[in-house]
């Protein structure tokens, strides 16, 4: 039980597409990142609801192309997330064509401090996890987006991918939906209008105890009847969970870190 329901987590179905890569890769290889990751160390491995905690991290190495950290809660042996992401901001950036990159050098000691949280999509009455994921590093927090896919269905029509855009307020301000893959692979996004007794399930993040990953659904939320699709943000449940380093280098390319901590009532 979480947010005053039960959690419900799927697996994705091998005929709908999930629009990312359920792989990810560990070690190098030629044009990619070669580097290393400290097991992050937290200030407290148990902490109360509302309350922040500091991580320590060293990132080594070459091509390293973003650094985020993560909350995934733990759940019969899986960690499913994100419930919180956010960028790690370098101590310097660069400028290309007008977009901020991070400049990291070759080690980083990173340390930075969060409020465990999460954020529900809520529509009406109706409300389901939302496991949202920033667009743009480098951006004032005010002007972030926050981009959240899933399945989409009207009626008893097809599924398909879609994906939805809030601002940093909770208001939507982008909603696409994909058509799927052709003969030839190509994905056909398109605007997507919402109708009354549309739902829509939102995509979460499995990892096994293997370290192998896949996509899962979460309680499916219905739109429609005159009201607003928005996110607020949320204390998490109670429960285990782990922060993870996310490292990702320029070809997209990620590897995961983690350690646990314990949420605990206030």
């Amino acid at each position: 039980m979480c947010f005053g329901k039960k959690l419900e987590i799927t697996p994705l179905e091998s005929n709908v597409d999930s629009g990312t890569s359920t792989k990810e890769f560990v070690g190098s290889a030629p044009g990619l990142g070669a580097y290393e990751v400290t097991e992050p160390v937290l200030s407290h491995n148990s902490i109360t609801q509302g309350k922040s905690v500091s991580c320590k991290t060293t990132v080594k190495g070459k091509n390293i192309g973003q650094i985020a950290f993560e909350l995934l809660l733990e759940v019969n042996g899986f960690k499913i997330g994100p419930m919180q992401q956010d960028f790690v901001h370098a101590p310097k950036n660069r400028e290309i064509k007008g977009v901020v990159h991070p400049h990291w050098e070759g080690v980083n000691d990173i340390e930075f401090e969060f409020t465990p949280e999460v954020r529900l999509l809520y529509c009406g009455e109706g409300y389901t996890l939302a496991c949202m994921k920033p667009k743009s590093y480098g951006v004032e927090a005010d002007a972030q987006i926050w981009s959240l896919e899933g399945v989409y269905q009207r009626g008893g029509g097809e599924p398909f991918r879609a994906k939805l855009e809030f601002d940093n307020r909770g208001a939507l301000v982008r909603k696409t939906g994909y058509s799927p893959a052709s003969v030839g692979g190509v994905v056909a996004p398109f605007e997507l209008l919402i109708e009354d007794g549309d739902t829509f399930e939102p995509f979460v993040t499995l990892i096994d105890k293997n370290g192998e990953i896949s996509t899962g659904l979460v309680n499916p939320i219905m739109l429609g009847g005159g009201n607003q699709l928005h996110w607020k943000q949320n204390d998490v449940c109670l429960g285990e969970y782990h922060v993870s380093i996310l490292v990702e280098d320029f070809d997209g390319q990620k590897t995961r870190v983690s350690t646990p901590i314990t949420i605990t009532e206030a």
